[in-house]
């Protein structure tokens, strides 16, 4: 699954169709929203413009769309995940979930309009998954298709309200799958829900996870895991980590997005470079991390980088086919040793990585409620670095020939945030920052001096960080 934003999302052109719920009766809801879910709606709902942070999964399919097999597959598909049987009545003091009829679904095809440009169709989807997937909105998801002669992609958009990354993977297979059954079978046959737990597995209940979290008992400041994310914190300045550039932006004040996609390093250099950082006691993970510190410390010396990354929740089996947003989040700092040697900071990233898994145990909002004042929030986003390693996901292997996609959505930002996947292809960023002159130099730079470090490990297997900084000129473009 390639990676990437809405704006660099160039299609092939075709005749565009959306495909939407019509959500009927709709009641309230005695589910709480999870810590992840408030947080989010908190921030839609201060900020306003810029808050439909939306997330698509997109794919390819030869030959002509069947209109009906695909109604039927959504309406099946959103019958199976509660998560898109609910939203949210949020004003200004209250905040509650509501829930429609899922036996009430059904699915209304728009009238069909044409375009004739990768940016004609680029814009008119950015436009209106935007407008849909908005948090504040209901249902906050919509579907198209575009359709041309000889093929059609089928794209999925949802608020992050609804879904993770690990979602749009599941979405993306079960949709396809369902399609294609309900093709096999015909004008004549019926697909039942038991059929499908059966061939897909049971989806699981995501509103029974936002119960089990809001259950969860008070976690006392004495725990050593939040003692943990105290001393963290403390590190930070009594809040969340910042990325350790200036980015041109006050803490609070968001600017419009920038983005940036690239890839790192091809599937001969990704194997190489993890072969370096399994010697070395780390992985590809915390290697990259490590890099990118480095990284940082080229540009301006710095020695530690504090950030968060997100890990999912998935390991209990009742999660494992579950659509929602069921990640929490873990501390770690790439601390670098004096002489800037990858493999010893490596050594002492992965002792921090191997500390956060530690704390899985305990989530984000009975951190937050032990902390108390011990935290505020300072910013609306938060240093956070996020890798995927799509190739262990199920149902990934054909991603390249279906021209899967991730997209997001570009918004507002007042920090760095980092996406790292990786493929068949080999390894990739996106980027997430604020689109400033300040931010776009030294994000520029900072990316263009991560390649050259992981590029200098595959090649001599350490980093001559001295060497690497005398070959970049102020503005971080290589010497030729």
């Amino acid at each position: 699954m390639h990676v990437t934003s809405i704006d660099r999302y160039m299609l092939e052109p075709g005749l565009v169709t959306e495909w939407s719920v019509a959500p009927g009766e709709v009641s309230a809801s005695a589910v709480p929203p999870s810590y992840n879910q408030q947080f989010h709606l908190d921030t839609a709902r201060t900020h306003g413009v810029g808050r439909s942070v939306w997330m698509a999964a997109a794919f390819d399919l030869p030959g002509r769309l069947d209109r009906d097999a695909l109604a039927q597959a959504l309406v099946h598909f959103v019958r199976r995940h509660d998560t898109l049987q609910t939203g949210f009545d949020v004003s200004p003091d209250a905040m509650a979930r509501v829930d429609l009829d899922p036996d009430d679904i059904t699915v209304v095809a728009s009238e069909s309009s044409l375009t004739t440009s990768p940016h004609e169709l680029r814009d008119h989807l950015r436009y209106r998954f935007t407008e849909a997937c908005d948090p504040l909105t209901f249902p906050a998801y919509l579907f198209a298709t575009i359709e041309r002669d000889s093929h059609y992609t089928v794209v999925s958009a949802f608020d992050h309200t609804l879904v993770d990354g690990y979602s749009l993977v599941i979405a993306l297979g079960e949709l396809r799958q369902i399609y294609q059954r309900i093709i096999g079978l015909g004008r004549s046959g019926v697909l039942t829900e038991a059929e499908l737990t059966e061939e897909l597995g049971d989806p699981g209940s995501f509103l029974r996870y936002c119960e089990l979290e809001a259950e969860a008992p008070v976690t006392e400041i004495g725990d050593p895991r939040v003692r943990e994310w105290a001393r963290f914190y403390q590190r930070c300045g009594g809040t969340a980590p910042s990325f350790p550039l200036d980015l041109g932006v006050e803490a609070g004040r968001p600017a419009p997005q920038g983005a940036d996609v690239r890839p790192l390093l091809d599937a001969a250099g990704t194997d190489r470079f993890e072969e370096i950082c399994l010697d070395s006691g780390g992985s590809l993970f915390t290697g990259t991390l490590t890099a990118m510190g480095l990284a940082v410390h080229s540009i301006n010396g710095a020695d530690r980088m504090p950030l968060q990354f997100p890990l999912h929740i998935r390991q209990d089996p009742q999660w494992a086919n579950a659509i929602g947003w069921l990640t929490t989040s873990a501390p770690l700092t790439v601390e670098l040793t004096p002489d800037c040697d990858f493999q010893s900071s490596l050594a002492h990233t992965h002792a921090s990585f191997r500390t956060a898994l530690t704390l899985k145990g305990v989530s984000m909002a009975q951190v937050r409620e032990a902390l108390g004042d011990g935290y505020r929030r300072t910013r609306t986003d938060v240093f956070m670095v996020s890798y995927i390693d799509y190739r262990k996901l199920p149902g990934t292997d054909d991603h390249d020939e279906l021209n899967a996609h991730h997209i997001s959505n570009v918004t507002v930002a007042d920090d760095a945030q980092f996406w790292i996947s990786r493929t068949q292809r080999g390894l990739a960023l996106r980027s997430r920052f604020p689109e400033t002159p300040t931010a776009r130099r030294a994000v520029t730079e900072f990316l263009v001096r991560l390649r050259e470090i992981m590029h200098d490990v595959c090649e001599n297997g350490v980093t001559p960080i001295a060497e690497l900084t005398s070959q970049l000129n102020l503005e971080g473009t290589p010497v030729v």
